[in-house]
């Protein structure tokens, strides 16, 4: 076994995600590792002994990695000079720097599409990416340079290109790569050791490391082989790969790093390695994001029932008829769905330290069982009211009480961490509301009565939440807690939502209560997971609870 411990001595992680260039990259890619210990060889004149424990590495299977989990700090741009406007004009890098970050996305997905495969398509695309990254042509004779970009070599001429930092804050602030079945010689050793003590650096240039080899490393929690993350790592050739692009990129040229994409599962504990619970409520999501310049963040979760239904009007104004039971929810007859069908998700922001429970975007969410035709539908509804929307505002949402949301669809990785699909799709035994959960059958008075009519109501409720689970194809929880008060930091007390109500059987509208419920579950589920008579417009929301426990009402027996 080789186990190599990096710290992050600041305690923060600085590295942009490889498609994405104002995302940031967490877990640490083992090719972002291997790469650093190749700068470090060839910095120290490339010894040969290195050199093999180098080539060696670059032969082993993927590692298995020990990773906290980690806040993304807020991205903010900076804006720097351009050294010489010459060799790489500003509207052509920023064209070039589009072109690859999309490049790149695309070269991600036909990965994750492929299982990793390096299928014709992705050959392609690399090829692009290659072509993108040439600078050649760029690159002025002399007394050819243009006027224009003469001036811009004078200080008050100077352009100033956009660059980004993002970074993460581990909970821990190190993280471990551990090559499990290795079997590593004592001079080997010694050359790893060598190389360890070199690397001052991992990502960016402020994100400062020391690196070590340890001989008891924690439960690893990030395993390759399967999952639906896929992470850069070294491969047979990767050592003679580098050293080719740095021969033709001199660290001066734009360029990439070569790779293998290997899928990842994170496991957050070691013993539960079966296959996570699904529902019926799984699915993909589109996401709509809020322009900043509206102001449209500003509407707490309490209003979330009235944003869907608005989101949901407008998305079916723009369907073409007939609208599929998919879509509308209802049989041809009128009567509700049985089937899982479109949902619409205000996604507040709860389960940070600082969470003020406000939404912050919006997902229209596909559950997998939908069939073709609605899912055409839907995609088709949205795409004819972009094509109508207007260039500046966005897509507008109008409601009640002289509220506007501004939005647009997101297209590509996702920088606001409350509208990541991701978040909410974690695989986790413990979930909490975001959002209070419409019960589908009324408990009873929950606050009047004798003591054992309030027990009652209670008991009823938690059924109801039982039963909850049970229909979206759950089983039962092992362990209910419910409240009319919040688990989540930063989500609101049902009493803050107005009442939420549905068409009854007799055709009149009944109320339903809404609660707050924390539930754990025998094995993980994965996400996203809404429960109750209101999870297609926005009520019922969980939220997945990893590495810290939900806030509890229980009352101590002792008090």
């Amino acid at each position: 076994m080789l186990a190599v411990e990096v710290n992050f001595l600041t305690g923060r992680f600085v590295a942009t995600a490889y498609n994405d260039r104002k995302a940031s990259e967490w877990p640490p890619e083992p090719a972002r590792l291997f790469s650093a210990l190749v700068a470090e060889w060839a910095e120290a004149g490339e010894e040969d002994g290195e050199r093999e424990a180098l080539e060696w590495l670059e032969a082993q299977p993927p590692p298995a990695i020990v990773a906290s989990e980690a806040v993304p700090r807020r991205v903010v741009s900076y804006y720097v000079p351009v050294n010489d406007s010459r060799v790489i004009g500003g509207a052509w890098y920023e064209r070039r720097s589009r072109n690859l970050s999309d490049l790149e996305y695309k070269l991600d997905s036909e990965l994750k599409r492929s299982d990793g495969e390096l299928t014709k398509k992705v050959k392609q695309i690399q090829d692009k990416i290659k072509k993108e990254s040439n600078v050649d042509n760029q690159v002025s004779s002399t007394g050819t340079t243009a006027v224009e970009s003469a001036l811009e070599l004078l200080p008050y001429g100077r352009v100033k290109q956009e660059r980004c930092f993002p970074s993460v804050t581990p909970n821990e602030p190190r993280i471990t790569f551990i090559w499990l079945d290795a079997t590593i010689s004592e001079p080997m050793r010694a050359s790893f050791d060598s190389l360890l003590e070199k690397v001052t650096r991992l990502g960016h240039s402020s994100s400062l490391v020391s690196c070590r080899i340890i001989d008891n490393p924690p439960t690893p929690n990030w395993h390759p082989g399967s999952g639906s993350q896929v992470l850069r790592c070294p491969g047979p050739g990767q050592l003679e790969a580098l050293i080719k692009r740095f021969q033709y990129h001199q660290a001066i040229k734009p360029r990439s790093l070569p790779f293998s994409a290997v899928r990842y599962n994170k496991n957050d504990n070691d013993s539960e390695f079966s296959d996570p619970l699904l529902s019926d409520t799984m699915g993909d999501w589109v996401v709509f994001e809020f322009l900043l310049q509206s102001r449209s963040r500003r509407f707490p979760s309490s209003r979330s029932v009235e944003i869907a239904s608005t989101m949901r009007a407008a998305v079916m104004s723009y369907a073409e008829d007939p609208i599929p039971e998919g879509l509308s929810g209802h049989q041809m007859s009128g009567a509700p769905s049985l089937e899982p069908h479109v949902a619409f998700l205000p996604l507040p922001y709860v389960g940070f330290e600082h969470s003020d429970g406000r939404i912050m975007g919006l997902a229209v969410s596909l559950p997998i069982s939908l069939n073709d035709a609605s899912r055409r539908a839907v995609l088709r509804a949205i795409g004819h009211w972009e094509q109508q929307a207007d260039p500046v505002d966005g897509l507008t949402l109008t409601l009640g009480r002289g509220g506007i949301i501004h939005l647009q669809r997101r297209v590509g990785p996702v920088d606001l961490i409350t509208i990541r699909q991701d978040l909410w799709q974690k695989s986790s035994r413990h979930w909490a509301s975001a959002t209070p959960i419409a019960l589908p059958t009324h408990p009873g008075p929950l606050s009047k009565g004798s003591a054992g009519a309030r027990s009652r109501a209670w008991e009823r409720a938690e059924q109801a939440v039982i039963a909850s689970c049970r229909h979206v194809g759950l089983p039962e929880p092992n362990q209910v807690e419910i409240s009319l008060d919040p688990f989540v930091l930063g989500a609101r007390p049902a009493a803050d939502f107005p009442p939420f109500r549905q068409r009854g059987q007799d055709g009149k509208p009944v109320a339903r209560r809404l609660l707050h419920a924390s539930l754990t579950f025998d094995q993980k589920v994965e996400g996203p997971l809404m429960l109750g008579a209101g999870r297609f417009m926005g009520l019922g929301l969980m939220r997945p609870i990893i590495g810290l426990a939900p806030i509890s009402h229980k009352v101590d027996d002792n008090e």
